[in-house]
């Protein structure tokens, strides 16, 4: 039997993205909903300082992504994200993203003029042979996240299902329900950081459990740039996420820091 077609294109971007089969993709998109956040008012400098081993992409809107193309060259990944217009896409290869992504949050499941919006994202990246990552957040309809697994299970499948290559969704509180949205998602799946937490050993003990529920990695924004050392911050996360460290190895990253 022969192999199946590859998308050339697809295939040699994601390897940069997933070089061990895991990803730490540091968020970076935020400024898109509400401007300058705490943490990217100088975005440059904050992505000079999380330019260390272990990082696999960096996440910027379109206009930031050419703001920073020269600091991260030859050292990391570039995922763009765009609006939900297919148009984008082309704009994002010609510009060397090595992954676009589109963000929704909202009600599960989606509408039907959604998932044609996405789908016609989907089928140009598709075309141009340039990874979809695709992120669905269910929330209520007061707009708070929604962690429960059978909505989030539906989400990343959804997610999937629209054409994504990978999806960011959130994390489920624990290995025994990450497991079951896991199950449920044919493509590799990462998990959100949301609000920045105190405890970095909490950060650390959902890298790991979604690794162990069969997770892909994380798409972390705030628990890296807010934290006081961010560098110190991605090198914890990439020892569990890259080499296997237990919590109590990797937080020693953080600890010779202070």
């Amino acid at each position: 039997m022969l192999n199946p077609p590859l998308n050339v294109g697809k295939t040699l971007r994601l390897s940069r993205i997933f070089r061990d089969g895991k990803t730490l993709i540091v968020a970076m998109d935020h400024g898109l909903e509400s401007g300058p956040v705490k943490g990217l008012e100088r975005v440059r400098e904050t992505v000079s300082s999380v330019l260390v081993d272990g990082v696999n992409a960096v996440m910027t809107s379109f206009g930031v992504s050419r703001a920073v193309a020269d600091i991260i060259a030859g050292k990391t990944a570039l995922i763009t994200t765009i609006p939900e217009d297919e148009q984008y896409v082309a704009a994002a290869v010609k510009m060397g993203a090595d992954a676009v992504k589109t963000t929704y949050f909202g009600s599960v499941p989606l509408s039907q003029e959604k998932i044609r919006i996405f789908s016609r994202v989907a089928r140009e990246c598709e075309d141009y042979g340039i990874p979809y990552l695709v992120e669905v957040v269910p929330t209520s309809s007061t707009g708070e996240v929604i962690f429960d697994a059978a909505k989030v299970a539906a989400a990343a499948r959804i997610g999937a299902e629209i054409g994504g290559d990978f999806v960011k969704i959130p994390y489920t509180g624990s290995y025994e329900s990450f497991r079951l949205v896991i199950e449920a998602c044919p493509v590799p799946a990462v998990i959100m950081g949301g609000p920045k937490v105190e405890r970095e050993t909490e950060v650390l003990r959902w890298v790991l459990d979604s690794l162990k529920a069969g997770g892909a990695g994380v798409a972390f924004g705030r628990n890296i740039w807010q934290h006081k050392n961010p560098s110190s911050m991605v090198r914890a996360i990439a020892k569990v996420l890259h080499h296997g460290a237990k919590i109590e190895e990797a937080i020693l990253e953080i600890a010779g820091s202070r």
